[in-house]
């Protein structure tokens, strides 16, 4: 893929604002488990079936950039874990689906692997984002009940998180970075001591369902729970956010302009979801947002979405 980015001044400075006031939120079907969308500001396919299920494609219309790997998706429900185990993958799991103009779900039965029952739903959050909502109803008793949710991006695009300072300090924006020390693992960004320990549990060590075997690398905690990438000319963000209470971590690959140095042929950042223990009958909901962002000189822009996006939460009672 190619990024050409030539925004007008009135663009970048007047953000949003420069669309239209009532874009369209509503999502078309093209084939069976296959929706298109066009809000004026992006355009794309959200896919109900197959392995990678999730946003397929995303166009920016400003710039005619396509950000997803084309190869995978975004928002995708990947692994299913617990302490020391993977139970089972949605990739390849069977599901139902329902439709409606404004969202669409996949949901996935319990099984004799996974005593749970998970829903998906995909719909448009506004005119530039994609929002899932995924709820789990366990059947089962699961101690740091996991869902792996991965996003795989283009290539050219740069990671970045905001990481806690070491004593007191405002967050740190970092790009991280290929190292020597890390190099060939997946780093993760835990969102505190709990949750560090959480991916060397040997749940990453399993591959009986042919799952991939990697290390992963804990290092800094997250300040937000908020990851984003940039275009190579810093002028768009691919912005992913989620509630912190409902995240114990966000992992990604390391950036490297050498195609020798990386560690995928794409760039990606992974959530890890939930966390916390199941019990029969309970339930736990988490929002995820995907977005597309114009960016300013600052790389403010995407902190005060995500500062918006959990502000929204609070407002229909979730926690943080």
């Amino acid at each position: 893929m190619m990024f050409r980015y030539m925004l007008p001044a009135v663009l970048l400075l007047s953000g949003m604002r420069a669309f239209a006031d009532s874009p369209d939120l509503s999502l078309k079907p093209t084939d069976e488990g296959v929706f298109e969308f066009d809000t004026g500001q992006i355009q794309g396919t959200i896919r109900l079936d197959g392995a990678y299920h999730g946003v397929t494609r995303l166009v920016d219309k400003r710039t005619g950039g396509q950000v997803i790997d084309s190869r995978y998706s975004a928002l995708n429900l990947f692994k299913l874990m617990s302490v020391n185990q993977i139970m089972d993958q949605p990739r390849h799991m069977e599901r139902t689906t329902q439709v409606t103009p404004r969202w669409v779900e996949a949901k996935w039965s319990a099984t004799d692997g996974h005593k749970a029952e998970i829903t998906a739903r995909y719909e448009l959050a506004a005119a530039n984002a994609i929002d899932v909502t995924v709820t789990v109803r366990s059947q089962g008793a699961y101690r740091d009940y996991e869902l792996f949710m991965s996003n795989y991006f283009d290539k050219v695009l740069r990671p970045h998180v905001y990481l806690q300072p070491r004593g007191k300090g405002p967050p740190q924006l970092v790009v991280p970075m290929v190292n020597d020390v890390f190099r060939g693992t997946v780093l993760v960004f835990p969102r505190d001591p709990h949750a560090a320990r959480l991916c060397l549990d040997g749940r990453w060590e399993r591959n009986e369902r042919s799952t991939p075997v990697v290390q992963m690398c804990p290092v800094r905690r997250y300040a937000h729970c908020l990851a984003f990438l940039t275009d190579p000319d810093k002028q768009i963000g691919v912005a992913l956010m989620a509630q912190p209470g409902h995240c114990y971590a966000i992992s990604t690959r390391y950036f490297a302009d050498d195609d020798a140095d990386r560690l995928t042929s794409y760039s990606a950042f992974d959530l890890s979801l939930f966390g916390d223990d199941l019990l029969p009958g309970a339930e736990r909901t988490v929002k995820v947002r995907l977005a597309l962002i114009p960016l300013d000189g600052d790389l403010e822009r995407p902190l005060k979405v995500y500062e918006e996006f959990i502000a929204g939460m609070h407002g229909k009672g979730d926690d943080e």
